[in-house]
């Protein structure tokens, strides 16, 4: 079913995916200061203290079977027999391995990642946080409108050493696309 749509996936839309979960990872962070409130607690997240590195929270919420959890270091869905990573110091998605150990911020946790995972097994693991990440920028959106997205894309492009990926209108379609037709992926760049 996924297999032979994701089979159109190469490792650049893999990169292509890091690079958008990086620039998303800084909205999430904008979505906690908004002057409306934590947007991320407004949407069902719990704020937690973290598990590694002090000072810093984790965000977590159930979803799928499974749950979510959002920090500043690594994002993802976590089920009965493991889930998905995205680890933004390491700038890979991973396969997670684990049903008990969620990644821990400040720890590289190796054992935990699947070695040798095919495209196609990263894209069918993915799903349930594509799910949540589409889901809750159309309610951030439909709450704030574009307008609130595009002020966070010109925020992150003032920040040192960001790489600005695509802008939030296309960063939706291109999110969308790799979760329901990856075999009709572009790369972002064409869209912008």
């Amino acid at each position: 079913m996924i297999y032979s749509a994701a089979s159109g996936l190469a490792p650049c839309h893999l990169r292509d995916l890091t690079q958008g979960l990086q620039q998303q990872m800084f909205f999430w962070g904008q979505d906690v200061v908004h002057p409306a409130g934590n947007q991320l607690v407004q949407n069902g997240f719990e704020r937690l203290p973290s598990k590694g590195l002090k000072g810093t929270s984790c965000y977590q919420r159930e979803w799928q079977n499974g749950h979510l959890e959002l920090y500043g270091s690594c994002a993802g869905w976590y089920g009965p027999e493991g889930g998905f990573a995205f680890l933004r110091s390491r700038k890979r998605v991973v396969i997670w391995t684990s049903p008990n150990t969620t990644p821990t911020p400040g720890l590289w946790q190796p054992e935990f990642v699947r070695a040798g995972t095919s495209q196609e097994e990263l894209h069918a693991a993915s799903l349930p946080f594509l799910d949540w990440l589409i889901s809750n920028e159309r309610t951030i959106v439909d709450r704030f409108g574009l307008e609130y997205r595009e002020e966070n894309f010109r925020r992150y492009r003032r920040v040192p050493k960001a790489k600005q990926w695509i802008s939030p209108e296309f960063a939706l379609r291109w999110f969308t696309c790799f979760r329901e037709t990856p075999d009709q992926l572009v790369r972002p760049k064409k869209l912008s």
